[in-house]
């Protein structure tokens, strides 16, 4: 879309569109997922307020949107192009030609609190359904669909010790697999992927519909792992397979024993940190979401597919930030980068041939003169079209490669490849453990700088020059909490490449703490959570376990996550705010009876992205 299109109906909509004489104000509220036979709640805070719900229907859908609130709401269904579908006061019913994602936008006669709900009307909701499929039953897909299309697209029907491999290609879809459990079995189900960048997330689906446990990341490489689930009834189960959004290949294997598995808990160590662990050496490219904040460090892939287009990416600063952006365009593609500040003024602008960052258009260390939300637009340089991965970092780097853990007294070599690029090497660390770190160049204009870095993202120690000339040492680090600490190495300013040395060594430890509980995952998730959402995650749950609930949000990230855990009768069993550092919930419970738990994720008065991990304890 042209540039003065895309701002013309930014203006029209009362979204921010950023010019470098004017700023206009926002009145839309950022995009919320909704899945059907959900109800969500909102706040609209005067009549030009509008909120966005986003949902995935197939062709064919006889869909019923409804609000209820303290004053009269006007609803629009939009297309994925953003055509005009439907419009109601208070409701609106249409079916749908296609599938796709949709919008629905909520803008009442004035300011309040609503709840929205999103249904079919040619089918009953499926939580209300009491009859339970035959565990004898074949199952074939018919003419009438059974209450687990609803879950997706039907692919298979699976036994214990079978495996199944299936391959996502279109965005948002969902693959069901059914099978035959009897009460009393234990199952498994693992889903890995096989090719491409398919992402896997699992949902178990009990005989009545209703959600009995899932899982993101608890199997090695990001695979989903459910592991001994007891079933409690006879009946027909159903997996939904998902693949965030992302195309490759996956297996699915289901296994059943009329015991649970033997399983070893994972014990941390409280000895001297020496173990190598395996770490991913770049970061995982996502595809770019329109609107959607740059997560310091985390890079995404957009392109530019007409001449004249152009891309825009908000930033959250701090006043006082060092921040660094750079552009990596494919193939002929030539990026040109353009950063407006919070009133709108143009501040600085890059493009390849001015940046010598080996392709990369680059603003380097750029210091923030005030806080908000500035914009970076990317567009075609000389009407050139293409793809690229845009990523921004606080400090000297836009983008860090992870190399690995590091061994005390080990010398190891690193390299800065380019321009606005750093290297992480990891470490773990004892309370209260004293370090000094140096990095020398070896070749090369780089100027190394020297982070340390604890396990929350908060900056422990830091150093440039003070090892002589342009080398780098931290005479001394002391680590505030024991976990998993990096050592950053940027060149300065964001200038120079070349080659280097690292090595660390302790300096003094204290005397070995208690041991450690050991964990088993038992549940893993990375998502988002709008503000003023809430958001659940379900797991299965012995009686008499020891669970930790973790809520995690990212380094930058201004999530200031809530959350609570709820017992199979939908009571809160425990609660958690600001129990680990960097004001992210932490906190344990006994689980009292067998069954399906569920995990409430909510941000108190923010939003961003985050990691849920739920883990049983042992005792050493």
């Amino acid at each position: 879309m042209r540039r003065f299109f895309v701002i013309l109906i930014l203006l029209l909509s009362g979204c921010e569109a950023i010019t470098p004489n004017n700023t206009v104000s926002v009145a839309a509220l950022p995009n919320r997922l909704i899945t059907f036979w959900e109800t969500v709640t909102g706040t609209l805070t005067t009549a030009e307020t509008i909120q966005p719900f986003q949902f995935v229907a197939q062709a064919g859908d006889a869909i019923r949107a409804s609000v209820v609130g303290s004053t009269t709401f006007q609803l629009t269904l939009k297309g994925q192009d953003g055509s005009l579908l439907a419009q109601g006061t208070n409701m609106l019913e249409t079916t749908l030609a296609s599938g796709g994602i949709y919008t629905i936008t909520v803008q009442g006669s004035a300011g309040g609190d609503f709840e929205f709900t999103l249904s079919y009307t040619d089918r009953a909701n499926p939580a209300d359904v009491t009859a339970t499929p035959s565990p004898t039953a074949v199952v074939t897909p018919s003419a009438t669909p059974p209450y687990y299309a609803r879950l997706g697209t039907f692919i298979d029907t699976l036994a214990g010790g079978q495996s199944r491999e299936g391959t996502f290609n279109t965005p948002e879809v969902q693959h069901v697999y059914t099978f035959n459990g009897r009460a009393g079995q234990y199952i498994g189900v693992q889903v890995e992927r096989v090719s491409g960048t398919v992402d896997p997330v699992i949902h178990l689906f009990a005989p009545d519909g209703g959600e009995f446990t899932s899982d993101d990341n608890s199997g090695e490489n990001r695979a989903a792992l459910l592991r001994n689930i007891l079933l409690p009834d006879d009946g027909l189960y159903s997996l939904q397979v998902w693949g965030r959004g992302f195309a490759g290949d996956y297996r699915i294997a289901l296994t059943s024993s009329s015991s649970p598995q033997l399983v070893t808990p994972v014990f941390a160590p409280t000895a001297t940190p020496t173990a190598v662990v395996e770490e991913i050496l770049l970061p995982t490219i996502a595809a770019a979401v329109s609107g959607e904040l740059l997560v310091n460090h985390v890079p995404v892939r957009g392109a530019v597919e007409r001449r004249g287009d152009f891309d825009r990416y908000p930033i959250a600063v701090t006043q006082g930030q060092l921040i660094t952006i750079g552009v990596r365009p494919d193939g002929n593609f030539v990026a040109k980068l353009e950063l407006f500040d919070p009133d709108g003024l143009l501040i600085a602008q890059a493009a390849p041939a001015d940046s010598v960052a080996g392709g990369d258009a680059l603003i380097p260390a750029l210091l923030a003169g005030q806080t908000g939300i500035y914009v970076a637009f990317v567009t075609g340089d000389a009407s050139s079209v293409g793809g690229y991965t845009i990523s921004y970092g606080v400090g000297n780097a836009h983008l860090e490669t992870r190399r690995g853990a590091v061994v005390a007294d080990q010398l190891y070599s690193g390299s800065i490849a380019r321009r606005g690029l750093s290297e992480s090497w990891s470490l773990d660390l004892n309370r209260n453990d004293v370090i000094s770190v140096a990095a020398a160049v070896t070749s090369g204009a780089i100027d190394p700088v020297l982070e340390v870095i604890a396990p929350d993202g908060s900056l422990v120690a830091m150093d440039d020059n003070s090892g002589g000339n342009r080398d780098a040492q931290i005479i001394s680090a002391r680590a505030p909490v024991a976990g998993r600490y990096h050592i950053s190495v940027s060149s300065a300013n964001a200038t120079g490449e070349g080659t280097y040395t690292l090595v660390w060594r302790i300096i003094s430890r204290p005397p070995t703490p208690a041991p450690l509980p050991g964990t088993l995952l038992l549940l893993s998730y990375d998502d988002n959570v709008s503000a003023n959402a809430y958001q659940y995650y379900s797991f299965y749950g012995q009686a008499g376990a020891v669970v930790e609930v973790l809520v995690k949000a990212p380094p930058g990230s201004s999530l200031d996550a809530v959350a609570a855990l709820i017992a199979p009768e939908g009571n809160v069993l425990a609660e958690g705010d600001d129990e680990d550092t960097n004001i992210n919930p932490r906190f344990t419970a006994v689980l009292p009876v067998d069954g399906t738990y569920r995990v409430r994720v909510n941000g108190y008065l923010t939003s961003g992205a985050f990691t849920l991990t739920v883990n049983a304890l042992y005792p050493q």
